[in-house]
């Protein structure tokens, strides 16, 4: 399999076992050119990603604030960075991450390279089973004039089953 990729769409790695989804990663890591963001697999949660996306400086404020930005501006201001920003964010064993968090995250990503098919920041995420994400994810990503919801999430997508 060739894993020389263009980084149009977002990759979900799928199937066999933890240690082949990471090999498969690991082939289509050595041949980017995006800036890369591994998230840890410890993170579970909204909060845990909003204190990596504090700490690694994920986010850009459009105003100054004399005192902390709160999780919800923090958020804001991460999903503009998105949109601006050429960059490669790993998810490994995506699975064990909170439901909710992560068909936000998703929902997010995919309704921005929709928008924008330029967009710089894509995702690359390994699961056990995509089944359930993407069927969720057909009920709540944005439709447009011309794709229907799940067309939307399949365009967006590149599943490699392993």
């Amino acid at each position: 399999m060739d894993y020389r990729f263009t980084f149009q769409k977002h990759i979900l790695i799928v199937g066999k076992t933890e240690e082949e989804r990471h090999k498969t990663l690991a082939q289509i890591l050595e041949n980017n050119n995006l800036e890369l963001i591994r998230f840890p697999k410890s993170m579970k949660s909204l909060s845990d990603y909003l204190n990596i996306v504090q700490a690694k400086k994920l986010f850009s404020p459009f105003y100054e604030a004399k005192r902390k930005y709160n999780d919800n501006q923090i958020f804001d201001f991460h999903i503009d960075w998105i949109a601006e920003n050429n960059s490669l964010f790993v998810f490994e064993e995506f699975q064990n991450v909170d439901d909710k968090f992560s068909l936000e995250i998703m929902r997010i990503v995919i309704n921005n390279l929709e928008a924008n098919h330029r967009s710089g920041t894509k995702i690359i995420m390994t699961l056990e089973d995509e089944t359930g994400l993407i069927n969720r994810l057909g009920e709540i990503v944005n439709e447009t004039e011309y794709k229907t919801k799940t067309q939307v999430v399949e365009s967006n997508l590149q599943i490699i089953a392993l």
